[in-house]
């Protein structure tokens, strides 16, 4: 998968062929072939390990908190910060991964129940969970193709900005939203 890694992140993985895939792994075609179903198998597989591995960063760093907020911001810092250190990696995930929107897909599960939990206990407001949903995402799926396509030296301050926003788009004040994003655990996710 590295060798899809590379190329995907590179450029788009329409213009990325299973000759080229195969001739930068080292294997044959039907090695290829014995793993995935097409390119497009590839592409989602990929795209959902990224995925997966950034959710299992996210829930080791939940245990500091049970506020919903710190959460939510720990998560969309986590996935921002992704394009500023992995940045092919944060673009195929950022493009490839299908029902990223999806409120019900299970990728999101985790996210949805954050958006639930907080709500129920009235640390976010807001009326549907569809459009809560799609808010975050978008201010996560948006901001990595910011950060992916113009690196800047405040990028940390981007991050930050943009978790911020994301929280304030859930109902908490700007005051509340710098408070959370100002937390010491989440200050040091940018630090490492």
């Amino acid at each position: 998968m590295l060798a899809a890694e590379e190329l995907f992140g590179a450029r788009a993985a329409s213009s990325v062929s299973v000759d080229e895939i195969v001739a930068r792994a080292g294997v044959a075609k039907g090695t290829f072939y014995n793993h995935f179903t097409s390119k497009d198998d590839l592409a989602r597989q990929l795209a959902l390990a990224i995925r997966l591995e950034v959710r299992d960063r996210i829930a080791d760093r939940k245990v500091v908190s049970s506020d919903p907020a710190v959460h939510l911001a720990i998560a969309v810092i986590l996935f921002l910060d992704l394009a500023r250190r992995r940045p092919n990696r944060a673009r195929i995930l950022s493009t490839l991964l299908s029902q990223a929107s999806d409120a019900d897909a299970d990728p999101n599960s985790r996210v949805r129940q954050t958006l639930e939990a907080g709500k129920a206990g009235g640390r976010f407001r807001f009326g549907s969970i569809d459009a809560a949903m799609i808010s975050v995402i978008g201010i996560v799926s948006a901001g990595i193709q910011s950060l992916v396509d113009h690196e800047a030296l405040d990028a940390g301050d981007r991050i930050v900005g943009l978790a911020a926003h994301a929280l304030a788009s859930l109902g908490l004040s700007p005051e509340e939203a710098e408070d959370v994003v100002g937390h010491p655990l989440l200050a040091s996710l940018l630090q490492v």
